[in-house]
């Protein structure tokens, strides 16, 4: 599977459990569910997840401005822990990421992926990288933390959606999902 088909599911995914996010009570979404310095509830993983694909797509792979300086209020700070963002301001913000990571991914050749990437602001012996083994990493954060949300949302008394790629392979390979059978919309949709 090339990068690109494994973030077609992710994005599939993302869809799924944000429509199950958006049944959820705001509160079990702010609740500080994490203990620790960085992410504390759910919509901080959720933001912290966007920035980061923006932050290693955009500015470290392509060395362009980031998604988010045309969102103002998660360049200001707003997405720090306990954000105080809105999760249909955290969705709008990762659909424009979305959007450019998916012309960006699809337009990316195999002499693109063997190239290097050199990372300035890494230390010394892990600042090389190829930007496959780079593009991968960020596709997997992704996988990580919809995994903690699934399992934060499953404290909560919350349903998550079934994310494994298993039920997304219908449409990635024919255009047929069985994710519609297994993640019917939630009942306030």
């Amino acid at each position: 599977m090339n990068p690109a088909t494994l973030y077609d599911h992710l994005t599939r995914a993302r869809r799924d459990l944000l429509g199950t996010l958006r049944a959820a009570p705001d509160d079990v979404l702010r609740l500080p569910l994490l203990r620790g310095e960085r992410f504390h509830s759910i919509l901080d993983l959720l933001v912290h997840t966007a920035e980061v694909e923006d932050g290693w797509i955009h500015g470290d792979f392509q060395r362009l401005p980031m998604v988010q300086d045309r969102f103002p209020d998660i360049g200001a700070g707003a997405a720090g822990p306990g954000t105080t963002l809105g999760l249909d301001a955290i969705a709008a913000y990762w659909q424009a990421v979305e959007t450019a990571t998916r012309a960006y991914l699809h337009a990316l050749t195999a002499a693109d992926l063997n190239r290097t990437v050199t990372l300035d602001d890494w230390p010394e012996g892990h600042r090389q990288f190829t930007l496959s083994g780079l593009v991968w990493h960020v596709l997997l954060h992704e996988v990580r933390h919809t995994a903690q949300i699934a399992a934060l949302l499953r404290t909560q008394g919350v349903k998550p959606p079934q994310l494994d790629l298993l039920f997304y392979l219908p449409a990635l390979e024919t255009g047929r999902s069985a994710a519609a059978f297994v993640n019917p919309p939630p009942e306030d949709a």
